[in-house]
This record gives C-alpha cells, sequence and structure tokens, in this order.
C-alpha cells in the first residue's frame, strides 16, 4: 500500500454532504472555525469567498471547488455588503425545507460539506496540510478524475435516487483525495510531507516502510533500497519530511500500534511483531515513549469504552 492510502485509512477519512441548494440573493452564511474540513463546490452561477488571512476576497464562478483542510473559519456571499447567517442556520433551513434567505432571484448554486479525521494522529502528513485549496473550473476540466468525481456528486446530490446519500458521502471522500491530488500537482512545495510524496525516492522509502512496518529497517538498508547513498538519503528525507528516516519509522510502528490496540483483540505479542518488535518488552518501552502511557493501559481504557 503506497503512504498516503494507508494513512488516510489511518487517520479514519470520513465525508458528509451537507446540501445541494440554490441561493436567492441578498444571502451570506458564515462558517465558524471548527474540526472538520470544510469544502464547498460552485454547480452554478457565482459567489465571493473571504477568510481571515486573504488579501482580498476571492471570486468563485461556476465549477469552482474549494477546500479548507484545517476548518478555518470562512464566509461565503453573493455581495461583500450582503448580511451573513452562520453556518449551521442555514444548513438547519435547508433541512427543513424553510429558506432562510428570501430573495427570488438565484445567483448561486453551492454543494457543501465537510471531510472530518482524526486529528489526535500525531503524524506529519496532517502537519504538512494546507488552509485552503482552490481548484479553478479550468483546473478542474483539466483534471478529468476530478472533473468526474465533482460532476457525479452535483448529479447524485440531486437524483433522489434511493442510496443516493451513501454515494454522495462516498464520492466525497474519493474528492478529498482528488483535491489533494490537485493541489501537490499544481504546487511548488520545497519541503513538508506533500513534497515528499512527490519525490521519486523519498515517497519509495515511505511505501517501503508503510508496506513493511515489521522489517528490520536501518539508514542504511532505507538508503541502499531507493538507490541513493546513506548521507544523502538521511538529508533529503528529513529535510522534506522534518524528522530523520529511523524517526519516521518508529513514529509510524507506533501509531500502527496504537490502531491495533484499539480495533483489535490480538494478543500484545503479537501486534509486537506486527509492527517490528520480537520482545514485548521493547515494544512496551517504545510505545510509552511516544505516547506517555503503556499499550495495556490503552486497551483496557478502550475496552472500558466499550
Amino acid at each position: 500500500m503506497d503512504a498516503l492510502s494507508d494513512i488516510l485509512r489511518a487517520i479514519k477519512l470520513k465525508s458528509c454532504v451537507y446540501f445541494r441548494s440554490d441561493f436567492a440573493s441578498p444571502w451570506g452564511m458564515d462558517m465558524d472555525k471548527g474540526p472538520y474540513a470544510q469544502f464547498h463546490m460552485v454547480v452554478s452561477g457565482h459567489c465571493w469567498l473571504n477568510m481571515e488571512g486573504f488579501e482580498e476576497p476571492k471570486f468563485l464562478t461556476g465549477g469552482d471547488v474549494v477546500m479548507f483542510p484545517l476548518g478555518d473559519a470562512h464566509y461565503l456571499t453573493d455581495d461583500l455588503n450582503s448580511q451573513r447567517v452562520p453556518g449551521i442556520e442555514v444548513l438547519q433551513s435547508i433541512q427543513s425545507n424553510e429558506p432562510v434567505f428570501g430573495g427570488e432571484k438565484v445567483t448561486a448554486t453551492l454543494v457543501c460539506g465537510h471531510f472530518e479525521f482524526d486529528r489526535d494522529f500525531d503524524h506529519p502528513f496532517l502537519d504538512a496540510l494546507p488552509q485552503f485549496i482552490y481548484i479553478s473550473s479550468s483546473e478542474r476540466c483539466e483534471l478529468r478524475w476530478l472533473e468526474t468525481v465533482t460532476n457525479v456528486i452535483m448529479q447524485e446530490t440531486d437524483s433522489g435516487y434511493p442510496g443516493a446519500e451513501i454515494v454522495t458521502n462516498r464520492l466525497a471522500e474519493v474528492l478529498f483525495i482528488q483535491i489533494l491530488r490537485a493541489y501537490m500537482m499544481k504546487s511548488n512545495f520545497s519541503g513538508g510531507y506533500l513534497a515528499a510524496l512527490r519525490d521519486r525516492q523519498v515517497s519509495q522509502a515511505l511505501k517501503l516502510i508503510h508496506e513493511q512496518p515489521q522489517s528490520s529497517w536501518t539508514l542504511e538498508t532505507m538508503a541502499h533500497a531507493v538507490g541513493m547513498s546513506r548521507s544523502s538519503f538521511f538529508n533529503r528525507f528529513k529535510d522534506l519530511v522534518g524528522i530523520t528516516p529511523i524517526d519516521y519509522i518508529t513514529r509510524w510502528r507506533m501509531l500502527k500500534a496504537r490502531d491495533l490496540l484499539k480495533n483489535n483483540a490480538l494478543p500484545m505479542i503479537e501486534i509486537a511483531e506486527h509492527v517490528g518488535y520480537s520482545s514485548e518488552a521493547a515494544f512496551n518501552r517504545a510505545f510509552k515513549r511516544q505516547f506517555k502511557e503503556n499499550p495495556g493501559a490503552l486497551r483496557r481504557a478502550q475496552q472500558a469504552v466499550h
């Protein structure tokens, strides 16, 4: 399994599509900062988008897609002077079929929703996520796979077909990945985990680590596996990922182990072996260094919850 797929599985990526709705002027909605990565798709029409940190508001048109991976506060409006309503009130009004905006002229049709994932997952991938991603309609059309996903989501949200809600929510998970891919393709990173995923040799090293966390990796064996010298590999990996290769493999092993402890009834020694430790005592020490508690305590706490 490639590194990004493994990470997305581990962070428990889920999505929810709130609505596809027409917005008649005047209208505006405020989205508060929250734990979810919000996204908006402009199906047709146009609107303004603004958030703290923008030099000036961004004008969105039909086909544009925006995402806020860190859940930052922002707002959408037909006009910068229009009164804005909290997003939760807009959602409730749409769900109850009692429009909160009283205009007659539809100026935008939007699909809005969120992505959620385990933000306690201590991994460089989450640190590398930007505040804001914008994919214009022209960029989306050039990326056929993104164009296909967004078009099907737009169709399903308005179809009324049985199972449409499940289909749109699952497709929105694909949308998250496609938006990330598009962002990675068009951005000029100098460092960070997303840059590491684009680097041929470092990404290959990450793939090997994720496929074989139980292997007895050393700096030398990793460097040899990707065709680099020990020092060159160490420096490039640390520059891009932000931590050393050995620190990365240790952190990933512990994250895998934590996931197994929470979601699997395997004996402790089998979990230890699964992540590269032949001794349960050595595994316990490594786990406690990473999470400040021993694996047995974590498992007991998890069992008490359920």
